[in-house]
């Protein structure tokens, strides 16, 4: 399994690479942490000069970039460090260019995106909490994995079953990476007030499941509103991780506080695991 971690901004970036190691090292994977220097930053320090003073913004803006390099080879090199103290592979590298298009790019070369539900690459943190990796989720056409807000062993994982493709992918991206194949508990959630209709949203997963050498897992239907009882079995059960599907169709003032997942990116005290 290759894992990308890349660089974020605050302390939610030391929770996401505590994630990244343990995965890694559960599925004998590499990790490439990636730092990008922003250069849609650097550019708007330049422009932002005085008409007389253009060569006054290039400096700045080369000063800033100076900084914003050193400060990614240090946090590039100290991750690094401790994914080679923990026994997993780990390569570092820092790029300057468009901070979406990088990671877009380096996403194609690798299985598995790890960050934090609060992982924030703006430099003054004024970016929208997870926004980014959602979004290289949906351009890059990988499966991501974010960290909550406290470091958690994962022991119980709910896969939310809402039906169609969109479960399928998230539920097969984890299957074909064997994740959490040995947890202690794993469990397909249904939110219908039909229960037979709740049995049929979980019986694909349950083959993908089977499919793939995974034991059986429990299943459970419950009637209600989808995202309020969603999250209560979530506590009821103290989920580690949640596996969901779907972000694509919303956009992203949608998403926060009416889907099941913005609820949760909300809440931010699980890891989650999203493909689209």
């Amino acid at each position: 399994m290759n894992v990308l971690l890349p660089v974020s901004r605050g302390a939610s970036f030391d929770l996401a690479l505590r994630l990244a190691i343990d995965t890694a090292k559960a599925h004998a994977g590499r990790i490439r942490v990636l730092d990008v220097v922003d250069a849609a930053e650097i550019r708007r320090i330049e422009a932002g000069a005085r008409p007389g003073a253009i060569h006054l913004a290039r400096h700045a803006a080369d000063e800033v970039r100076k900084r914003m390099t050193a400060e990614g080879t240090a946090a590039v090199a100290g991750a690094v460090r401790r994914c080679q103290e923990a026994g997993v592979p780990a390569q570092g590298e820092v790029l300057e260019g468009e901070l979406e298009r990088e990671l877009v790019s380096a996403a194609g070369a690798n299985d598995l995106l790890v960050s934090a539900t609060a992982s924030h690459f703006d430099p003054d943190l004024e970016d929208a909490s997870g926004r980014l990796v959602l979004t290289v989720m949906r351009e890059g056409g990988i499966p991501i994995l974010l960290s909550g807000a406290k470091y958690r062993f994962v022991r119980t994982i709910v896969a939310g079953c809402g039906g169609g493709p969109r479960t399928e992918r998230a539920v097969g991206a984890m299957a074909r990476l064997s994740l959490w194949k040995e947890a202690p508990r794993g469990i397909l959630l249904a939110v219908d007030d039909a229960p037979a209709e709740g049995q049929e949203r979980i019986a694909v997963p349950r083959r993908i499941l089977a499919d793939a050498g995974y034991p059986a897992w429990e299943e459970t239907v419950l009637p209600g509103p989808r995202a309020t009882t969603f999250l209560s079995f979530c506590d009821s059960v103290d989920a580690d991780v949640v596996v969901l599907g779907g972000w694509g169709e919303h956009r992203w003032d949608d998403l926060l506080g009416l889907s099941v997942t913005g609820r949760l990116l909300e809440d931010g005290r699980r890891h989650l695991f999203l493909y689209m």
